[in-house]
């Protein structure tokens, strides 16, 4: 369920306008890199899977108010997927 819930709110995040000149949003960050909240002009890097390859990862740095501001708006649209999911039909 939750895996289903972060590709849908990867797929609004990378879909939106707003992010057609950043880096691709993560979709699954490994488990051994912690999130640091402190300073937020610091540059954090993460190793993320490639969407469509079992395989392949990919290194993608940011500084963590940019981490904190992907991250705010995947949960946004994952909320808004789940509040609009009975009102299309389907």
């Amino acid at each position: 369920m939750k895996r289903a819930a972060l590709s849908i709110s990867l797929a609004l995040t990378v879909a939106s306008p707003a992010f057609a000149t950043e880096a691709p949003a993560p979709s699954t960050v490994k488990a051994n890199q912690k999130e640091d909240t402190g300073d937020s002009a610091r540059i954090i890097c993460r190793t993320v899977d490639v969407i469509g390859s079992r395989l392949s990862t990919k290194k993608v740095c940011a500084t963590a108010a940019e981490w904190a501001g992907m991250k705010a708006e995947q949960r946004q649209g994952t909320e808004k997927m789940q509040q609009h999911r009975w009102t299309n039909g389907g």
